[in-house]
């Protein structure tokens, strides 16, 4: 579905993403891990045309984006959730909602409203309130169902978990796997990789602006290079289940 090869992203002088390459095929989490300051927002950005990358390729279902203006590549069905959610807090719930699916024709609108607050019941009971008195994790429940609204065919998620409590961030994080288990696709950038390999069905690794390993999660979780290098990092585990099974590819 999306394919990302020897990526180069520079911001002025400096090079963010020096080479980084990866894939994601239908109906699966693929996660890039690393600490901060490897280059996966910048990836992100790129993907959506937010930066424009210096050089390398960039595909989503055979069409090229490295040229594309972000308003065409959010019309293939690509949305990004950035990282610290950027939800306007003057508004309410139902109108960061409306946001989200401001590209729907009005009687489409309402319909996915209704099923997105099926999934985010949340959100649900909350929908005339203030984004403003929402906690945390309600507003990166909400920044993720603001996306979810656009009915995109590609997710792109940066660093949900951020700042969260370990409760919210497993609330989020389960959310996150429940959309992939009903068929979405999303890419998941995280730097708390112990949380991201729970979920995800397979993880790339960066360093520095490289992909340097790729696995499966389960098989990355037992990695001593990742195990050494990024699973002792300031994050407490957060308990959570991977469905049986794989994906429909």
């Amino acid at each position: 579905m999306l394919e990302v090869c020897n990526l180069c992203v520079r911001h002025g002088n400096v090079t963010a993403v020096e080479a980084a390459s990866f894939d994601i095929q239908r109906g699966e989490i693929v996660s890039l891990i690393g600490a901060n300051g490897a280059g996966k927002s910048s990836v992100l950005m790129a993907i959506s045309g937010m930066v424009r990358a210096a050089s390398g390729h960039i595909a989503f279902d055979g069409k090229d984006l490295l040229r594309a203006t972000p308003h065409a590549i959010a019309g293939l069905g690509i949305v990004q959730v950035p990282e610290g959610r950027m939800i306007f807090s003057g508004l309410s719930v139902r109108e960061n909602l409306e946001i989200g699916g401001h590209r729907l024709p009005r009687h489409k609108l309402q319909q996915r409203l209704e099923e997105t607050i099926v999934r985010f019941p949340v959100l649900g009971d909350r929908l005339d309130q203030s984004a403003a008195g929402l906690s945390g994790g309600q507003l990166q429940l909400l920044a993720v169902a603001r996306g979810v609204m656009a009915d995109p065919r590609l997710l792109m998620l940066d660093e949900p978990t951020l700042g969260l409590a370990p409760i919210a961030a497993r609330e989020v994080l389960s959310v996150v796997a429940d959309l992939r288990n009903s068929g979405m696709t999303i890419l998941l950038v995280e730097q708390n990789v112990r949380q991201a390999l729970k979920i995800a069905d397979r993880a790339y690794v960066m360093e520095a602006g490289k992909t340097t390993l790729s696995g499966e999660s389960r098989d990355l979780m037992g990695d001593g290079r990742v195990i050494s290098a990024f699973l002792g990092i300031h994050e407490k585990p957060v308990d959570l289940e991977r469905p049986k099974g794989g994906t429909d590819g």
